[in-house]
């Protein structure tokens, strides 16, 4: 018995993700990033800068760091009238990145005991 390899190819493929797609609704399969196995939101910890991703916003960072949105604005040469739910990775300029962001709050926060 010979098998077609069009259909082969199809029934492979299907399988393949067929399983990606099945992980993905019972919650253990997450590629974004954006959340936990569990489906929780991943939040920035306050005691780890790279815990900050691009996806995240300025606001996001400010309230986690206890820094105002309009100084880490001031320190990076963005416009005032910037959105604080403005994502990251969107600000990213020749001014501002996120490797940049992550060493000013590390230089900002207080020695660990």
């Amino acid at each position: 018995m010979k098998i077609n390899p069009f259909v082969y190819g199809i029934v492979v493929l299907l399988f393949f993700l067929g399983i990606i797609i099945g992980f993905q609704q019972v919650g253990v399969w997450s590629t974004s990033g954006k959340v936990t196995g569990s489906g929780q939101q991943v939040q920035p910890s306050a005691t780890d800068v790279n815990t900050i991703k691009g996806w995240m916003t300025i606001e996001q960072v400010s309230t986690t760091f206890g820094v105002p949105v309009t100084e880490i604005l001031f320190a990076f040469d963005l416009p005032a009238n910037t959105p604080a739910t403005m994502a990251l990775k969107d600000l990213e300029s020749d001014a501002f990145d996120i490797p940049s962001l992550r060493t000013w709050l590390q230089e900002r926060q207080p020695p660990i005991p």
